[in-house]
């Protein structure tokens, strides 16, 4: 019944159908201009470009929205309320996040299912598109639902997934070379794969470009890691590397709220 509850909540927001339209018209648009274009058929032309623009929007997006949600239930007291109730803390935070991550599903295999009758690409190209995509989404929703208890405030909320957002994708690729220039020439290789797993929207943006087969990319010294991710084994590390970070936020976020239930 609870779940049904935030589900329908999140059904009725009305920024998931906004999203929608803009997802849709992005995904028409990009598609467009591979057809438009048939030198941009190429994976490094509009294959690429579908998959920087999910990679830079989308986590921004379930970052705030996840983050508001949660911050705005604080400021309301709301969760105060569900917290008289003999509902577990653990499973207030996993329904909850359940209940969003469905919704956006919804949304997200929606605006592809529409945009496959549109542009010209492979039934494999949309699955690994959106695969991409719910990856990120889960990932996201992870991440803001900490940063929504811990911020406590819509304002901070906004401030801590924006600034987290700027860090872990437009400021990564700078923060791993200055890190990896620390390091012995003979151990950088493999420590840039190690670092790769503490960024899960890089490890999922490498894994989708290993899946449509270009480990050329990466140049020769990752070929066979990269190789080795498009395969079955490497998908299997890639869903475990970010389930466990999404259990940890929200396993982070349920002892944030039971801690501070103890000192109301």
């Amino acid at each position: 019944m609870f779940w049904r509850m935030e589900w329908s909540r999140a059904l009725r927001q009305k920024e998931s159908y906004a999203f929608l339209i803009a997802w849709l018209f992005t995904l028409v648009l990009l598609g467009g201009l591979g057809q438009a274009l048939p030198v941009a058929t190429a994976y490094t032309n509009i294959n690429a470009t579908l998959v920087t623009v999910i990679g830079l929007v989308l986590p921004l997006f379930v970052l705030l929205t996840t983050s508001l949600k949660w911050a705005n239930e604080r400021e309301s007291k709301r969760l105060r309320l569900l917290s008289t109730y003999p509902i577990a803390m653990s499973r207030i935070v996993f329904v909850r996040y359940s209940a969003f991550l469905a919704a956006q599903a919804i949304v997200i295999t929606l605006a592809f299912s529409l945009a496959s009758f549109l542009v010209d690409l492979s039934f494999e190209g949309w699955l690994t598109l959106w695969g991409y995509a719910i990856g990120l989404t889960a990932y996201a929703a992870g991440i803001g639902t900490l940063i929504g208890v811990a911020g406590r405030t819509r304002l901070r909320a906004v401030l801590f997934s924006f600034m987290f957002w700027v860090v872990m994708i437009l400021l990564w690729p700078t923060l791993l070379v200055a890190t990896l220039t620390w390091l012995p020439y003979g151990i950088q290789a493999n420590a840039m794969v190690g670092l790769l797993y503490l960024n899960g929207f890089e490890l999922l943006r490498v894994w989708v470009s290993a899946v449509s087969s270009a480990p050329d990319l990466f140049g020769a010294i990752y070929e066979s890691f990269i190789g080795w991710l498009g395969q079955p084994l490497g998908a299997v590390s890639v869903v475990i590397a970010i389930g466990s970070v999404i259990l940890f936020m929200l396993i982070g976020a349920t002892f944030t709220l039971r801690q501070e239930g103890r000192h109301d």
